[in-house]
Parts: C-alpha cells; structure tokens; sequence
C-alpha cells in the first residue's frame, strides 16, 4: 500500500507494523549482543579512570576546573579524590564484567574470560 494516501497517523501505524514483523522482539541473539555492547561500553569507559592514569587524570581535573570550586576541591583533597576515581573505575569495570557474563550466558558473547 502507498503512502501518499494514508493519513500520518495511519502511515505510522503501518510502519511500525512492518518494522515489527522485521525484526522480532524478544529475539535471544538480539539482547545477547546487546548486553556484550552495553558490557564492553562499561569496560571502555571505566578504563578511562583507570588508577594507573590517576596522576594524568587529576592534572587534567585541576586544570579544566582551575579557578573553580571543584578544582580547589580536587587540589585540597587529592588523595580523597583519587580513592573516589578508583572506586568508581572497580564499580565499573564490575558492572561491565557482569555485563558480559550475562551476555555469555546467552551464547552471544565472543570474549573469552
């Protein structure tokens, strides 16, 4: 059916209709692959705060919020600012392996740990 002659509100409903048909909702392979992007997204980004950038990391906080309230913050405190870093990264890189664990359940999963 064209859709020069369905009302929008039809044409929406039409499309969603083939757009459902085409791909299946609930598909397994599909939420496998999901959780191994979302798990490597959390690894990415926890590795970014990684400990052993830490002095590289406050440098560039003290810098980028010099001047400011924060960057006294992290000047005064360094070394609470740095504990905070490195809990946050072990937090994330817990949640992206936990990620990963789910998606390897599911048999989607290509890394091997």
């Amino acid at each position: 059916m064209a859709h020069t002659d369905l009302a929008p509100m039809e044409r929406l409903a039409d499309d969603r209709e083939t757009s459902a048909a085409v791909t299946p909702a609930g598909d397994p392979a599909d939420a496998g692959a999901r959780l191994e992007r979302t798990g490597r997204r959390w690894l990415m980004w926890s590795f970014i705060l990684c400990p052993c950038h830490l002095p590289w990391t406050l440098a560039i906080l003290a810098a980028v919020f010099g001047g400011s309230t924060i960057g006294v913050f992290v000047n005064q405190y360094r070394t609470a600012v740095g504990v905070a870093i490195a809990v946050i990264y072990l937090i994330g890189v817990a949640i992206g392996f936990n990620y990963l664990r789910q998606a390897k359940a599911k048999g989607a999963c290509t890394v091997r740990f």
